[in-house]
């Protein structure tokens, strides 16, 4: 398989990238911060996807090089606890739908033509259980964690999308999303403590613990699914 990867230098992209090329898989990975994954099967493409410019040439330089993709994982992303200018939980923040949402559609469309050539296209967007949850507010306070309104609108969004491209791809190329809950990276105790007494596996969960999901989601064990969320949260949605 011939995967494309974006935001390949984040916590869940880059283990993601190495669980595939151990597999066998060719791996085209993108960011905007340099190579951090060295392998004679692994091609990586500086490029900053928040302009469009650099998405239209990293497009036209994988198209040279790959005849087709199997499998494209829109990863890259503004994180929930990002801290932009103007940052404000009250107020719609677009640099957040720039990133996570408007340009992640814009690499896609300009990738499908490929994955159209694939016998088994499988599209994975990196989503959030924000896409579909509000904000509990109580667990920020007394941290400098942020809770920004666009993150969780703009995951809901890129989540809808995957759920509109699941039915108009089909049957050729499968389409779903993977919702990750809280991932452990060295969070305040003070938020740990109230997110574990939401979370029925009483733990947050590791980078590493995404990364089969989207295994299972690329590979022909997942061959009659599409249109679908999976959830990786320790049950935090459960209740």
């Amino acid at each position: 398989k011939i995967c494309l990867v974006t935001g390949s230098n984040g916590y869940i992209g880059k283990i993601i990238c190495e669980k595939l090329l151990k597999l066998g898989a060719k791996v085209i990975h993108t960011d905007i911060k340099k190579n951090k994954i060295k392998s004679k099967n692994s091609f990586f493409f500086k490029a900053d996807l928040t302009s469009k410019k650099e998405i239209d040439i990293l497009v036209e330089k994988i198209n040279k090089k790959f005849k087709k993709i199997d499998i494209l994982i829109n990863n890259a992303g503004y994180v929930g606890t990002s801290s932009l200018k103007n940052d404000n939980k009250f107020r719609y923040n677009e640099e957040y739908a720039k990133l996570n949402l408007n340009n992640t559609i814009l690499l896609t469309e300009l990738i499908i033509p490929s994955l159209k050539r694939s016998k088994n296209g499988s599209i994975i967007n990196i989503c959030s259980i924000y896409s579909f949850l509000g904000y509990d507010y109580n667990l920020y306070k007394g941290t400098q964690m942020k809770s920004p309104l666009g993150y969780g609108v703009s995951k809901a969004g890129l989540m809808h999308y995957s759920k509109m491209l699941s039915t108009s791809l089909a049957p050729k190329i499968r389409v779903n999303s993977i919702s990750p809950g809280g991932i452990f990276r060295d969070q305040p105790i003070s938020f740990i403590k109230k997110y574990l007494l939401k979370t029925p596996l009483n733990r947050m969960g590791e980078t590493d613990e995404i990364a089969p999901a989207a295994l299972f989601l690329c590979s022909p064990a997942s061959s009659y699914v599409t249109g679908e969320v999976l959830v990786i949260d320790g049950g935090y949605t459960a209740r």
